[in-house]
């Protein structure tokens, strides 16, 4: 009878030990997460999407396909959604990210409970780091500016719009001016985010550590916030009004930081201005935003 009571009270310890290890398992519920990835607007299909958990973060080394913690979901049947089954438990963190080999094409942060069910995009125009994105406004691309006595219907001015995203901390240009057409290597979205702070949203020393080939035609770019003096800038009609926050006079090349916010986005303008008399140039530009995450 000694040996029965004994043997009740281990069963009940163990099945107490047991039940207290068990007790977060009971409390997991399924939570879905269905994933979009986007390019310029446009659905992405078969591409791969990967799901991390919080400690393996954008900034952490383990950011990387061989360490997902779920297998890469491929959407079906010619869907552009993704959609992962998470058993959770309060509120827990994931990230969502496309890659390229090792590379990282784009991701997202989701913050999920048992039992709901949320969808989220990724854009890969823009790199997330935790809170912030650096996204890209306008890709690398080549601009024609004729020359003073250039006989057309232009004239030696044009100009970019700037169509920044609401949330916008601050945002860069990078610019190159050639006699030839010489188009600028130096992907600036991709560069800067490297140099990211994840927590504040900090860039250290990337400005003074990047670097373009120099130009090697002068050009001056003006930044302008309206129509009104857009078109006074561009037909030549008289004075306009121009902000010298991003504004360069005589530049061949460089990255320009403009520490302007714009928390509930704006269409602003870069114009673009050829002093030689008798030669076209061609100006390579990109330009991209350090967006606040919300």
């Amino acid at each position: 009878m000694k040996r029965l009571f004994q043997f009740l009270a281990v069963f009940a310890i163990v099945s107490v030990v047991f039940a207290a290890c068990d007790d977060d398992a009971f409390d997991r519920e399924d939570a879905f997460v269905t994933v979009t990835v986007t390019e310029n607007g446009e659905y992405q299909h078969g591409v791969k999407v990967y799901m991390f958990e919080k400690d393996h973060s954008p900034s952490s080394s383990f950011f990387k396909p061989f360490y997902a913690d779920d297998k890469a979901v491929t959407s079906r049947d010619g869907s552009a959604e993704f959609v992962f089954d998470i058993y959770v438990n309060d509120d827990e963190t994931y990230y969502f990210a496309v890659f390229d080999g090792d590379e990282c094409l784009g991701s997202v942060r989701v913050n999920i409970c048992g039992g709901e069910s949320k969808r989220v995009n990724i854009d890969l125009g823009g790199v997330v780091v935790d809170n912030y994105v650096i996204k890209s406004i306008v890709n690398p691309t080549m601009m024609t500016v004729h020359n003073v006595n250039y006989q057309g219907d232009a004239n030696n001015r044009t100009f970019l719009p700037i169509q920044l995203p609401a949330g916008t901390v601050r945002w860069f240009y990078c610019v190159s001016s050639n006699f030839a057409q010489i188009q600028s290597t130096l992907k600036l979205s991709t560069e800067l985010s490297r140099y990211l702070n994840p927590v504040d949203g900090s860039l250290g020393d990337a400005l003074s550590t990047l670097s373009i080939a120099n130009g090697n035609a002068d050009c001056s770019v003006y930044f302008i916030k309206d129509n009104e003096n857009l078109d006074i800038f561009c037909d030549k009609s008289g004075l306009f009004t121009y902000f010298t926050e991003a504004t360069r006079m005589n530049i061949n090349s460089g990255i320009v930081d403009v520490d302007m916010e714009s928390s509930e986005g704006a269409n602003w303008y870069l114009g673009f201005e050829n002093p030689a008399p008798a030669t076209d140039i061609y100006i390579s530009i990109e330009v991209c935003a350090l967006v606040r995450q919300e």
